[in-house]
């Protein structure tokens, strides 16, 4: 998740539908340039190389957030066009071991469309398997020369990535076969 604010000037995204090393790029209306949700910064346009601010965010379910935030709003499905909000129309992609297919070759198989957890530091970049990772709860490990420990807290769905210091290390889920498109010479975790 980004902040839409750049140089305090808040700006409107949207999905351009394009991809980008197999990563689905974003647009901003002001500029129309297009972002890397990977790479953090606009990939053309106006804004080229201007980065996006990351904010702190998490993939759980609804059921899970609403227990540890009871006062959060959200979006009503109640939105005067016919489109039945409570099927999520990628579902059947998330459930297949295959991904879609390019121009000269198959998509992803299953092991490439597996969910990670990518980071980078310092050019040096590494991925954690999401599931193995639910399973062990922390992971310690080191990228370059930086100490890092993994942990996944089941009850809240909650990830965290620190260094032996303490401080926050950005990272981001995704599935492997994206993060290996703009991080080619990434490896995995092997324990």
């Amino acid at each position: 998740m980004y902040s839409r604010k750049i140089n305090n000037q808040t700006y409107r995204f949207g999905v351009s539908g394009l991809l980008y090393k197999s990563n689905v790029l974003m647009y901003d209306q002001q500029t129309e340039s297009l972002w890397s949700q990977v790479l953090q910064y606009a990939v053309t346009g106006p804004m080229t190389n201007t980065k996006l601010t990351r904010l702190p965010s998490t993939l759980t379910t609804w059921g899970k957030w609403r227990k540890k935030h009871p006062d959060t709003e959200a979006l009503t499905p109640a939105t005067g066009h016919v489109r039945d909000y409570s099927k999520d129309p990628y579902e059947s992609y998330y459930e297949s071991r295959s991904g879609l297919f390019g121009f000269l070759k198959g998509g992803p198989g299953a092991e490439e469309k597996e969910l990670v957890v990518g980071i980078e530091i310092g050019g040096t970049s590494k991925a954690y398997k999401l599931k193995e990772l639910r399973a062990e709860k922390q992971i310690s490990d080191t990228i370059g020369t930086t100490e890092i420990i993994l942990k996944f807290e089941a009850k809240t769905d909650s990830l965290t990535v620190k260094d032996q210091k303490g401080n926050s290390i950005d990272h981001m889920i995704l599935y492997w076969f994206v993060w290996k498109g703009i991080y080619p010479g990434s490896n995995i975790y092997d324990p």
